[in-house]
């Protein structure tokens, strides 16, 4: 059949490329680029609806990918980045003004955009029920105030049954999987007039273009001003129905996500009216905000445990964070209770210190007040574990502690603005003309967020008592990274400033921290280990800082490390050990001796600080702004 006047036959927007922050230059493409396109409708209906007013079609592409520090970084920081640093967040601040600069106007603005809305919503236990939304087109007819976007949900239900018999008596197994797909299309305005029906689908479909983006959680603000905004978030973690008691199932999922974040193109689109005749201008600021961060080391449980300074301090961060001073008996993972004299003088019996041992035990000062006296405590120092069987439990939950906390307990945040100005004029022949563009790249930074900011309490992670099952911890895991991930997205999306700006920004202790705790976690022959003469000239460490830390027993950048690491523990326990009662010896253990660890807390910050020296200032990545004519 011949195409005839009433078939609704649609027109696909000749977007025309307008201007770029990625020209073409010498080496590789930026990590993130920003592209402007726009398109003038000719349809005299369209413009009609308008009297005085131009409308131009405007598509902002936005590609993401991670970041990375500037070139020329030192190789055992820029190496122990991996993929990246991963983007867990991105917003987009649009505005269009006059040419001239004149302010106080309500025009040019942002009659329309899309997409404005995508949201996950889980509901039901394990998640049962799932709702997905995404906008993947775009439609402007003549009346130039309708936009509409096409919506896709889609449900899923699962249900399982277990089967069991005993004695004859059976009950079999079910599985029932629902799938259910469906459409809708939301109309933003709503224009009611009286038109034939094919006219009208004619009209409707006058100009139509793809949105191709990658799945979020997206929020638009400002629709209708000469300001629009967009920020963007990756999808929430499901928790997993299937088998949430199976390790590898959530352990896997949760390492994916960490080097996933949102990494693609996102496209915008809006529709721009400004006065007739006026020169306009359209400026982007990209933000985008990633993660620097601490992921967990391969497991090994072969390592060997030895009877130093290093060691003994993980064995006491892992005994501090599980059972802190003050954990009741009770609560411990093994029965100490059977081990005190006179149980009957500890009725409400705490662990007072951890004590180590030179025979190779872990002591626990047990503390209690005496029944029926005031002024009297019961003391009592019992055998707690043996170090082989400490150490495999620290080893254990070294691995689980960090895969358990959110990549945004475990790094940091770094970010960095990026901006595109292009200005317009109208030309003949419906067409635009270009008058000038700026582009600007600043430098990576620290996130202008207290460290506070995202604190959640008492649901910050520790280390976990081993009889946590694995359920629970998924449970507890998922519903933690989500809150804390919502929680930033909510931070930033009213955050209206930029990234602080100047050298420097790098330069940070918090920074230093998280390179510290990777290279800690370094394979013995991975390239990015350093001998200890090469780290030691990488972080300009002084005659005495080298002695120090050959004493420690450090060979190289990773037990370097390591040694840090444990300074501030072990000086603790040493303060703590200063101050232990040394009366009434006959019932407690004999006075063991301090740890004699050659690095005290002050030095390892030094340390610290020399990491931190060596980080680019930050200005290195920023791009001076291109200006063409």
């Amino acid at each position: 059949m011949a195409a005839g006047d009433d078939l609704p036959l649609s027109l696909e927007i000749p977007w025309q490329l307008a201007s770029t922050t990625q020209l073409l230059t010498a080496g590789e493409p930026d990590e993130t680029t920003i592209t402007f396109f726009t398109f003038r409708p000719d349809d005299k209906d369209l413009l009609g609806a308008f009297p005085g007013q131009s409308i131009v079609f405007l598509k902002v592409a936005v590609s993401i990918s991670p970041a990375a520090f500037p070139p020329g970084t030192a190789p055992p920081i820029a190496s122990a980045l991996g993929e990246g640093i991963p983007c867990f967040h991105m917003l987009l601040d649009l505005n269009v003004r006059k040419e001239n600069g004149q302010l106080g106007t309500d025009r040019p603005y942002f009659h329309a955009a899309a997409p404005l809305r995508r949201q996950m919503l889980q509901t039901g236990v394990i998640g049962t029920d799932l709702f997905e939304g995404e906008a993947n087109s775009q439609f402007v007819g003549r009346s130039g105030s309708q936009v509409h976007e096409a919506t896709s949900s889609h449900t899923r239900t699962s249900s399982r049954a277990g089967g069991i018999n005993v004695l004859g008596i059976g009950v079999s197994a079910r599985t029932s999987t629902t799938d259910v797909t469906g459409t809708r299309d939301v109309t933003q305005v709503t224009d009611t007039t009286t038109r034939e029906a094919s006219q009208e689908r004619r009209e409707l479909v006058s100009h139509m273009t793809k949105v191709e983006n990658i799945l979020t959680l997206l929020n638009a603000k400002y629709v209708g001003t000469p300001y629009l905004s967009f920020s963007l978030s990756p999808q929430p973690l499901q928790q997993l129905s299937a088998d949430a008691s199976d390790p590898s199932l959530w352990f896997g999922q949760l390492l994916q996500r960490r080097s996933s974040g949102i990494e693609g193109v996102q496209e915008f689109t809006a529709v721009i009216l400004v006065p007739e005749g006026e020169d306009f201008c359209v400026h982007a600021r990209l933000r985008r905000v990633c993660v620097l961060d601490d992921p967990p080391g391969p497991p090994n449980f072969q390592e060997p445990f030895s009877f130093t300074g290093t060691a003994l301090g993980r064995l006491l961060n892992y005994l501090f964070d599980t059972f802190p001073i003050g954990t009741p008996l009770e609560e411990l993972d093994v029965d100490l209770l059977q081990g005190l004299p006179q149980p009957e003088l500890f009725p409400r019996p705490a662990v007072e210190m951890w004590v180590i041992s030179p025979a190779g035990a872990m002591l626990a000062d047990i503390l209690s007040p005496r029944p029926q006296t005031l002024l009297q405590m019961s003391r009592a120092t019992v055998s707690y574990k043996t170090f082989l069987e400490l150490w495999l439990e620290t080893l254990r939950s070294e691995y689980e502690r960090d895969l358990n906390r959110s990549p945004l307990e475990r790094g940091v945040l770094v970010g960095e603005d990026r901006e595109l100005d292009t200005c317009f004029a109208f030309a003949e022949g419906n067409a635009l003309k270009i008058l000038k563009i700026a582009t600007n790249v600043g430098p990576l930074a620290m996130l202008p967020l207290r460290p506070g900011d995202l604190d959640f309490g008492s649901l910050r992670p520790t280390a976990r008592p081993s009889r946590q099952g694995i359920k629970a911890q998924a449970l507890e895991t998922v519903t933690r990274w989500n809150a804390l991930e919502l929680r930033l997205a909510t931070l930033l999306a009213n955050h209206r400033g930029g990234f602080a700006k100047g050298p420097g920004r790098l330069k940070d202790p918090r920074i230093a921290g998280v390179l510290v705790q990777r290279w800690a976690k370094l394979a013995a022959d991975d390239a990015a280990n350093l001998d200890f003469a090469a780290a030691a000239n990488l972080l300009k460490l002084n005659d005495a800082h080298r002695r120090a830390l050959k004493a420690a027993g450090a060979t190289d950048l990773k037990t370097i490390a390591q040694a840090v690491k444990a300074a501030e523990t072990i000086d603790r326990y040493n303060q703590d050990l200063g101050r232990r009662p040394k009366e009434a010896k006959a019932d407690r253990a004999a006075q063991p001796a301090p740890i004699g660890f050659p690095i005290s807390a002050k030095l390892a910050a030094e340390i610290r600080k020399l990491v931190a020296d060596t980080l680019p200032s930050g200005e290195d990545s920023a791009k001076p702004g291109r200006r063409r004519r």
